[in-house]
């Protein structure tokens, strides 16, 4: 019988304990991702057994389609909101970590919209935006005679930003949660010692809160990324892409390209695009966040 070193089980039960989340991480991220690349060279249509190599072919349709590159466009108003929605989180975080009077009844009601349906919200937004019987409409109509009824789903650009509220109502308080738990996490010596030194509030936050929750900072900003570059439920319920593509996202366009004209080829493009684009964006991100912290 052969007698097993400490070192032996230790190495035996980090393999057992590694092996399947290594093999599942290979099977359902990296295998898809590398797959991913090898679609996006080729002509496949979703159905057929067999596919033609085409180069680079859909990569240069990809970037000469002006209607696809405006949907990358309509993305830009949802990182726009949500970069807001981070800095809304960061303030109301900092107002309930301090001595504010019923903090968690503000706590809750704050992060309550973050656990309701997404679609429930998508439907309820598309009632208070509409532009005739929408609730917000009727309000600014009552008060300024009928001049400031306001069409936030039919008015270019803009109807991005306003379908980019509606994240940033349901998770602000999810990112206000995150920024509340690291600000609890700075010890409150800090902040006395530097109250002795004569430093006031603006200083505290700046120079010790902060510096404190950075890491939670790119934890967010992070998400504010993935979120914008996934925008899709919000135009997809309430507008359906429309006015005439106005509000169509890179998701919605990725989708329709490979469901509905059966091109998962060029549909496979757009999906490298965007993760290249998001790395490039985080990229750039840590470069700045690091030379703050220098």
């Amino acid at each position: 019988m052969i007698r097993l070193t400490n070192k032996h089980e230790k190495h035996i039960v980090l393999f057992c304990f590694l092996f399947l989340p290594v093999l599942l991480l290979c099977v359902f991220t990296y295998y898809p991702a590398v797959k991913l690349l090898e679609l996006s060279f080729t002509d496949w249509d979703g159905f057929s057994l067999r596919y033609d190599y085409i180069g680079f072919s859909n990569y240069i349709d990809l970037f000469n389609d002006k209607t696809t590159l405006m949907t990358f466009i309509n993305n830009i108003a949802y990182l726009i909101v949500y970069l807001i929605q981070n800095v809304i989180s960061l303030y109301l975080a900092i107002i309930l970590n301090g001595g504010i009077k019923q903090k968690n009844f503000f706590k809750s009601s704050i992060f309550l919209p973050y656990i309701l349906n997404g679609v429930a919200v998508a439907y309820m937004f598309g009632f208070l935006y509409d532009y005739n019987i929408g609730p917000i409409n009727t309000l600014l109509r009552a008060v300024s005679g009928g001049q400031l009824a306001v069409k936030w789903l039919g008015n270019g650009y803009f109807s991005n930003i306003s379908l980019g509220l509606i994240g940033l109502w349901r998770n602000v308080g999810f990112t206000m949660v995150l920024y509340l738990g690291a600000l609890q996490s700075i010890p409150n010596e800090l902040y006395e010692a530097a109250e002795s030194d004569g430093a006031n509030f603006y200083h505290k936050i700046r120079h010790i809160a902060i510096p404190g929750i950075r890491r939670i900072i790119e934890l967010n900003l992070f998400m504010v990324l993935i979120g914008a570059t996934q925008a899709y439920f919000e135009a997809f319920v309430v507008t359906g892409g429309g006015p005439a593509g106005r509000t169509e996202t890179f998701a919605m366009s990725t989708l329709n390209i490979a469901f509905e004209f059966n091109n998962f080829g060029k549909a496979s493009a757009m999906g490298v695009v965007l993760v290249a684009a998001a790395f490039l964006i985080l990229s750039v991100q840590k470069v700045l966040l690091n030379k703050e912290s220098i």
